[in-house]
């Protein structure tokens, strides 16, 4: 489907606490049409206090066919986010989507092994729900700073099998959040997709090289467009043969990546 873009009102927006919010656009359609992994462009009806949109996962999609909502969920770190957690039931924002290509699913017999570090989490949510429905229940590695900073937490635990980590041992089992990967990895065959900050996925790329399982990376990256012009969201590849030799941009050929073509 082509991008489209609208013009949303805010439905909900709830405070989960810790600086993460996730906030309910009515999109319906975007959010009917939305696979996981893939993101939106948000930013307010004309110019004013934003002057670029910001790229967003699409968390979850919730509400009745032609009534559908789209849920993101984000952590306030700047004047964007700021203004997006302080706006009330209503408020329009401009949302273009769906942008960008999403997951893929396991193979058979390949256990769907999900890595999340923090806010990164914001990528699975409505990928579970489509594991779920083809009969997976996956593993999920999740790491946080603290315990704060494991948003939907208890969401997740109803449908995943947990493996938590925080830095500072305040939930879960304290270090990285590689470290129970390794140890999953040792039970079988896997599917391994991750989204975090870029040091967690390098790490995760490397542990499915050594492993030799199939690695998909969600890779998030500063943009202007979403949709390929501005150049400003590229990775470098290991195959340098591409439409922009050895870049590939985020926006359109990602953000969901095969670990093994980026260079990392």
């Amino acid at each position: 489907m082509k991008p489209v873009d609208l013009h949303a009102p805010v439905t909900e927006n709830l405070d989960l606490g810790g600086g993460y919010f996730l906030t309910s656009l009515a999109a319906p359609a975007i959010a009917s049409a939305i696979q996981p992994g893939q993101f939106v462009m948000v930013g307010r009806v004309g110019i004013g206090e934003l002057l670029l949109r910001r790229p967003f996962s699409v968390c979850l999609v919730r509400g009745a066919a032609g009534r559908e909502e789209l849920q993101i969920l984000y952590r306030v770190v700047g004047k964007g986010t700021a203004l997006f957690a302080s706006l009330s039931r209503g408020a329009p924002l401009a949302v273009l989507g769906p942008l960008g290509c999403g997951f893929t699913d396991p193979e058979n017999g390949e256990r769907p092994v999900l890595v999340a570090g923090g806010v990164g989490i914001a990528a699975f949510p409505g990928f579970i729900e489509r594991l779920a429905r083809a009969g997976h229940r996956p593993a999920l590695c999740y790491g946080g700073r603290t315990r704060q900073d494991l948003p939907l937490l208890d969401w997740l635990t109803e449908r995943c099998d947990m493996f938590v980590t925080t830095d500072d041992g305040s939930f879960g089992e304290r270090g990285l959040v590689t470290t129970p990967l390794r140890r999953i990895l040792g039970s079988g065959r896997a599917h391994i997709y991750s989204c975090g900050p870029h040091p967690m996925l390098k790490a995760v790329a490397g542990i499915a090289e050594e492993s030799g399982f199939p690695s998909d990376a969600a890779i998030e990256a500063p943009m202007a467009c979403g949709f390929g012009v501005c150049l400003g969201c590229v990775v470098e590849a290991v195959n340098p043969a591409g439409e922009y030799g050895r870049f590939r941009r985020v926006c359109v050929e990602g953000p969901v990546f095969p670990t093994r073509e980026i260079r990392w």
